[in-house]
């Protein structure tokens, strides 16, 4: 059974604000944590802690937090993060309040919705497949303001 020990919890992804009248630089952290079963066995309560350990199978629960620390609006923001390594998306997991989510299979270099990604023979992409999320918030993100973007993998 593989199993990984997380040293860091936040990590860094790629924001932009594409076309923006202004350069806004932003800032994201990836956060990861797994549910954890509380109180008893007849009526479990579930929380959500720090990855500090995963085993093989385990279900990683992403959370994306993009800030603004700008005194300007950051319009149309684009935000892209790389699946983690030994983890394979959960098919329509991800989320993002006011944003709309596409997916990447070439590293990064292009995107699309899942009915549209295709493989170089032509046939349908699967998430085992993705290598990115891109989230694109569809309103702009106010100064001091924190947009949150979610999604969920299995780890290998």
């Amino acid at each position: 059974m593989k199993s990984l020990i997380l040293v860091a919890v936040w990590l860094t992804t790629l924001a932009t604000t594409a076309i923006a009248s202004e350069a806004v630089e932003l800032r994201t952290q990836l956060i990861a944590e797994v549910r954890e079963s509380t109180g008893p066995a007849e009526r479990p309560t579930f929380r959500l802690v720090p990855a500090d350990r995963l085993s093989q199978g385990q279900v990683v629960y992403y959370t994306v937090r993009i800030t603004n620390p700008t005194p300007v609006f950051a319009n149309k923001v684009q935000v892209s993060q790389l699946i983690p390594a030994n983890t394979t998306y959960l098919p329509g997991s991800a989320a993002g309040p006011g944003a709309e989510v596409e997916f990447s299979i070439d590293g990064g270099q292009s995107f699309g919705r899942p009915e549209s990604l295709k493989q170089a023979d032509g046939a349908r992409a699967t998430p085992e497949q993705y290598t990115h999320i891109r989230w694109t918030l569809r309103n702009p993100l106010a100064p001091g303001a924190t947009a949150l973007a979610r999604f969920r993998a299995t780890f290998n």
